[in-house]
């Protein structure tokens, strides 16, 4: 009996429990409320880092797939560069129009720039004779653009339009004048001091060229830009030595700087080209757009989702 009454006298232990709660529970319930909080909130971060990360990688087109010019770039108003499985150097597949015709298409998808990064265009140019422009640079718009001007820029934009002896830089409407191409040796000889091959100046015929435009963005609306001409082989499409080259210009442009998402464009205008080939552009990187793919296809299916 003593016993007893020991045991009982003796202190309760009391255990403690701590419920912990999963910070992305699937549903919670607050004042009788059935709210569809996590899954929803965790696609919503998802589709938010996507747009904000469009990071830049790059990528190259050489045209060997059916609708692969389609499938990435956006025409004017009235295109008339289309895809051809022969048009390319070397007679493989390229993108090909009519001599004169005038052009700009702009790439569907864009990348988000970032202050100090530097970006590389380029493209390969078939020129048939010695008349008009190639255009290459970047826009804030990647629908309904038009080229701008005399030589091959568009409006809102920033890049080069080249030709033979020289080059013009393009900043929205405004094309300066007339730049000479600073000519390496081997594009003196190769040219006859007119920095690309065209016909009547180091070329009987047509001739393929590659045009590369370096952009720096240097923030505060301000952009490096440094033009670049190479030979190639007219078989292969493969870059051969530097023929000519631009002096870097500093340029500024509000439309251009104050855009959270830039387009590469290609342009033609006049009679001197007639086909490309190989083109290399920025594209955002391929882990952004899967979170953009995964953010957008959950939000539609938690948008089907019923309250329980």
């Amino acid at each position: 009996m003593q016993r007893l009454e020991t045991a009982m006298k003796k202190p309760k232990i009391r255990i403690y429990t701590k419920t912990f709660i999963w910070p992305f529970r699937d549903i919670a319930e607050l004042g009788g409320l059935c709210l569809i909080l996590n899954m929803r909130s965790l696609f919503a971060f998802l589709l938010f880092v996507a747009v904000s990360t469009q990071a830049a990688t790059t990528a190259f087109l050489d045209f060997q797939q059916a609708g692969q010019f389609s499938n990435y770039f956006n025409g004017d108003s009235n295109p008339v560069w289309s895809q051809s499985s022969s048009a390319g150097v070397g007679g493989t597949g390229g993108v090909q129009w009519t001599l004169g015709g005038s052009d700009v298409w702009v790439a569907k998808v864009g990348f988000q720039p970032s202050v100090g990064s530097t970006y590389t265009l380029s493209v390969q140019y078939l020129c048939q004779i010695n008349s008009g422009y190639g255009g290459i640079g970047l826009t804030s718009q990647n629908s309904n653009l038009n080229l701008a001007g005399s030589t091959a820029g568009v409006n809102p934009g920033l890049g080069i339009s080249y030709h033979g002896g020289a080059f013009n830089l393009n900043n929205n409407s405004v094309s300066e004048g007339d730049t000479l191409w600073t000519l390496t040796s081997y594009g003196a000889s190769k040219s006859g001091n007119q920095g690309i091959p065209s016909p009547g100046y180091g070329s009987s015929g047509n001739y393929w060229s590659q045009l590369s435009l370096k952009i720096k963005y240097l923030g505060s609306n301000q952009f490096d830009l440094t033009p670049e001409v190479y030979d190639v082989n007219q078989t292969t499409g493969a870059v051969g030595s530097m023929m000519a080259s631009g002096a870097t210009r500093t340029i500024t442009n509000s439309n251009l700087g104050t855009a959270s998402v830039l387009y590469p464009y290609f342009s033609s205008n006049g009679s001197r080209f007639v086909a490309a080939d190989n083109i290399t552009m920025p594209v955002p990187e391929p882990s952004a757009l899967s979170l953009l793919a995964i953010g957008l296809g959950g939000l539609a299916v938690m948008r089907r989702r019923r309250g329980c």
